[in-house]
C-alpha cells in the first residue's frame, strides 16, 4: 500500500471517530439509555457491512479483498483507540479503564477483527468464483 493510501486512510479514521464523537455529545454516549446504546452498537454493525463491502470495493482494485479488509479494520481500530484514550484516559483522566463504561467503544476495537475480514473473505472467494466461472 501507498503512502498516499495510508494516509487516506489515517483521514478516514479521524473522519469516522469525529462522526460518532460529535453523534455522541455531550458525554460520549454516556448519556444515552442502556437500550440506545446496544440499539446503535447494533445498527452500526449491520450498517458497517456495506459500507465496508462499499470501501473495499471502492478505494482498493487489486482484489486482495482480505489483505486489505485488514488495513481497514487496523485503521477503523487502533487509531480510534487512541483518539478515544487521548480523550478519555488522559483528558478525562480516567485511565485505561475508560473501556469499561465505555464498552461499546470498546466493542468495536475487537468486532471489527472479526467483521471486517469476514467481509474481505467473501468478496475475495465471489471474485475468485467468478473468475472460475469467466474460464468455464
Amino acid at each position: 500500500m501507498t503512502v498516499k493510501k495510508h494516509f487516506q486512510l489515517l483521514v478516514y479514521s479521524f473522519v469516522t471517530w469525529l462522526t460518532f464523537y460529535l453523534i455522541g455529545l455531550p458525554e460520549y454516549y454516556q448519556q444515552w439509555y442502556l437500550w440506545a446504546k446496544i440499539t446503535i452498537v447494533v445498527l452500526v454493525t449491520i450498517l458497517y457491512f456495506p459500507i465496508t463491502r462499499y470501501t473495499l470495493q471502492v478505494y482498493w482494485d487489486d482484489g486482495r479483498h482480505l489483505a486489505n479488509s485488514c488495513w481497514l479494520a487496523l485503521y477503523l481500530t487502533l487509531p480510534l483507540f487512541v483518539y478515544d484514550y487521548f480523550l478519555l484516559a488522559i483528558y478525562k483522566q480516567l485511565g485505561i479503564g475508560f473501556v469499561v463504561p465505555y464498552w461499546y467503544l470498546t466493542f468495536f476495537y475487537f468486532s471489527f477483527w472479526i467483521q471486517f475480514p469476514w467481509i474481505g473473505w467473501q468478496m475475495q472467494s465471489e471474485s475468485a468464483l467468478a473468475s472460475q466461472s469467466d474460464r468455464r
